[in-house]
């Protein structure tokens, strides 16, 4: 890790100061949140909801980070105003995202596309789930109208104006990792697919935390659910050539005979939509004790272009029906990006910050750099079973001259794959130099935990960023090797976080 002079000048700092220096960054830390019973539409786009629905984007790694702000790309009439959802707030049409460009798959809408949850009418609980506190104003409920139509986006037309539930919170921060319930009363004459809007808004700061909430509300007047819903068939891009099977179980074990195969023959077969329509077709014409689709009005399950539910009935002996897909061997292939051809010592160090992309199987990275004379001067390995790693791979004591990368990707079988990059060192000149010798106190993610407003990092581009402003600045410190959406320079939302120098 590289400090700047002004970094390391903190650890000088008397320990009152230090300390209150700490408070300061924690009292700077964003508010989070989501609804957690019932499961939002964000959360059932994250492993921790299940992963219930999915092509989801970057939403699937931060489901609590849905926050309508001054600095959202959508507005409703245009421009940032502070009251509530009726006359504020995400423009009609990404009301799901809360106005972010960057959540726009939550704003796709149809009868079938987000997995629901089955709720009665009457008084429901609903919980809110906090990733990080802060002062809290009220919270307000909305469901949408008994004649909206499920396959338009979501408008303020498509629900009612007056809130479920409007509830004072009265300034109160919920704790980090707590919950609060609120007691919701859904009509008696809404049956069916609704979605519930959440809206939690913050009582010291310019935002309010959307939730889109998808049930189906099984009213008396309605047909009573018949299925049980055991597994789900989920959408993705195959090949001409593949195979997709089904296979059922019972408490007995495999049972071979009941097995449904599809054979990806077309171009039009292997679109992400279609094979699981054609699937369903031929196992519900199968008649193997399950049926795999959508429940539509009636409460008959129907073969769906998307996701298809796997559904049993309570005299089934069907327990567990399982997708296996077979796919021919993919030609093995290794990239590396974010290299450059030449790099500039300073006091005999550069930094070498790339990814290794290896596709075709599952396989363990090395990298090691060699001198003009063929020695080994630096050597790193990725993750086993990370096919696209990062590396960082600081350079010491080197002179100017003629270097190779030599990466190599080892599969669990099949060829090893190579790629070699030639680059050179050259001398420091006066105005600096490229390849992460500018001026930054960490080298990305090195110090995580510390940044703040006016950090500065190298990030693994070569290029200098500096952490906003807050309340911008919280976003700095979000960052996981599963979740880099925040990363500077490289991830989906850096610009929400860092300024590039």
């Amino acid at each position: 890790m590289i400090l700047s002079t002004r970094t390391r000048s903190l650890r000088k700092l008397p320990l009152a100061i230090a300390i209150g220096l700490t408070a300061l960054a924690s009292q700077q830390a964003f508010s989070h949140g989501y609804v957690e019973s019932p499961k939002s539409r964000a959360l059932m786009c994250s492993a921790s909801g299940g992963s219930l629905n999915k092509d989801c984007g970057s939403v699937t790694y931060e489901p609590q980070s849905i926050e309508y702000a001054p600095g959202v790309n959508h507005h409703h009439n245009g421009a940032y105003c502070a009251d509530d959802f009726r006359s504020c707030g995400p423009a009609d049409g990404t009301i799901a995202a809360g106005g972010i460009a960057n959540f726009a798959q939550l704003n796709e809408q149809s009868a079938t596309r987000w997995q629901k949850t089955t709720i009665k009418p009457g008084m429901n609980e609903f919980a809110w789930k906090y990733t990080a506190g802060h002062s809290s104003a009220y919270y307000q409920f909305y469901i949408t109208k008994k004649d909206w139509n499920p396959n338009q986006p979501l408008t303020r037309d498509s629900f009612e104006l007056t809130p479920l539930l409007h509830e004072d919170a009265g300034g109160k921060r919920p704790e980090s990792g707590s919950n609060t319930k609120h007691k919701v009363n859904i009509p008696a004459d809404r049956s069916g697919y609704h979605v519930i809007l959440a809206t939690w808004k913050i009582g010291d700061t310019a935002a309010t935390f959307y939730q889109a909430i998808d049930v189906n509300i099984d009213n008396d007047g309605a047909p009573a659910p018949e299925w049980n819903i055991i597994g789900a068939v989920q959408p993705e891009q195959l090949q001409i050539g593949d195979k997709v099977m089904t296979r059922v179980f019972t408490n007995a074990g495999e049972q071979a005979g009941r097995q449904t195969l599809l054979s990806i023959d077309t171009a039009e077969q292997a679109q992400a939509n279609t094979w699981p329509f054609l699937l369903a077709q031929k196992a519900n014409q199968a008649n193997a004790g399950y049926q795999m689709g959508q429940l539509n009005a009636d409460g008959e399950v129907v073969p769906n272009y998307g996701t298809n539910n796997v559904y049993t009935k309570a005299d089934s002996d069907v327990v567990r029906v399982e997708i296996q897909k077979e796919q021919p061997s993919v030609p093995g292939e290794l990239s590396l990006t974010g290299l450059q051809d030449s790099y500039t010592l300073k006091d005999g160090a550069a930094d070498l910050h790339f990814n290794a992309i290896a596709q075709g199987g599952k396989y363990t990275i090395d990298a090691t750099v060699f001198n003009g004379k063929g020695e080994s001067v630096a050597y790193q390995q990725g993750q086993a079973g990370n096919n696209t790693p990062h590396f960082h791979m600081p350079l010491r004591g080197m002179t100017e001259g003629g270097y190779d990368l030599v990466v190599v990707a080892k599969p669990e079988k099949g060829e090893l794959l190579q790629q070699t990059h030639h680059f050179t060192l050259e001398a420091e000149d006066n105005g600096g130099g490229e390849g992460g010798n500018g001026d930054y106190d960490f080298v990305f993610p090195d110090g995580l935990k510390s940044y703040k407003a006016g950090t500065k990092v190298l990030a693994k581009d070569g290029n200098t960023y500096e952490c906003k402003p807050f309340p911008y600045s919280g976003y700095c410190i979000q960052w996981s090797a599963g979740a880099n959406h925040y990363e500077p320079g490289v991830g989906s939302n850096w610009q929400d976080a860092w300024i590039r120098k």
